[in-house]
């Protein structure tokens, strides 16, 4: 997405509100799902009252996830009107209104009082943002002292093959990725102590054999009914055998990771 930082938030909304996104990726958007989810959550010390904001909650996934299974009181905040639109039909299908709440924001000007939040969940989020230092700084803002922030993102460490300037390499927020340590000189700068990171690479690898496995699904489905692909699934940027394979010996390679990083404001 070679976007201008202003057209940038539109181009990402777009990408996240294609069906051929949910196809991929699931409702979770982010590589590792829901046991990622948990396992952020966890090292972030998300508990029963914790007040949480989520960073561009898409569907609201780990929105209902943190609030059902972790005690926690939620508010979403993404970019995308449609995608509000359906995490607040999935939220009140579950019985989770009185729990979860969305708002359409631009999270750089978040509309929320400072030292609100105990935790601010960010997956796979700051790296589609054009101004990653003003994110960080309105999350610093909102924390109480001695909040946590809780991000997981992928992590570049040698130059993408240009095949995965794609549909998959966008899906996968490859483009926009920063290295592990361009990260937390970005969470340090912003003013958060005690930064702790953890290696979950693995789920990447996991992340291209699903979204094989439903390209392929979609396809015998639609061979079995007769019946023409999609036209987003005819689109010649979606991922054929070759970027599939290039994606998985990039992550073999360490070009790319994912990691979790967990950090906290200074208690004061």
């Amino acid at each position: 997405m070679n976007a201008q930082p202003a057209d940038q938030k539109h181009c990402c909304a777009i990408l996240y509100e294609m069906p051929l996104t949910t196809l991929l990726l699931g409702n979770s958007f982010h590589p590792g799902g829901n046991q990622l989810t948990r396992q952020l959550a966890e090292q972030a010390f998300v508990g029963p009252g914790s007040q949480v904001l989520d960073i561009a909650c898409g569907q609201g996934n780990s929105a209902r996830l943190l609030a059902d299974e972790f005690g926690a009181t939620i508010t979403g905040v993404d970019y995308s009107a449609s995608l509000l639109d359906t995490a607040q039909q999935l939220t009140q299908a579950a019985g989770l209104t009185h729990r979860v709440k969305f708002l359409q924001v631009d999270v750089q000007h978040l509309p929320c009082s400072d030292q609100q939040f105990d935790v601010v969940f960010c997956e796979c989020a700051l790296c589609t943002f054009a101004d990653a230092p003003q994110v960080l700084a309105e999350i610093f803002r909102v924390l109480k002292p001695g909040g946590r922030l809780a991000l997981s993102d992928v992590t570049i460490n040698a130059p993408i093959p240009g095949n995965l300037q794609s549909v998959l390499g966008q899906a996968l927020c490859i483009a926009g990725a920063h290295s592990n340590n361009e990260y937390q000189n970005l969470i340090e700068s912003a003013g958060f102590k005690a930064p702790r990171c953890h290696d979950v690479s693995s789920v990447l690898l996991e992340t291209v054999q699903q979204i094989e496995q439903r390209l392929q699904l979609a396809e015998v489905i639609t061979a079995l009914q007769q019946i023409p692909l999609p036209q987003e699934l005819a689109d010649k940027d979606i991922p054929s055998a070759d970027v599939l394979a290039s994606a998985r010996n990039f992550i073999h390679s360490g070009g790319i990771g994912y990691m979790l990083f967990v950090a906290r404001t200074p208690f004061n």
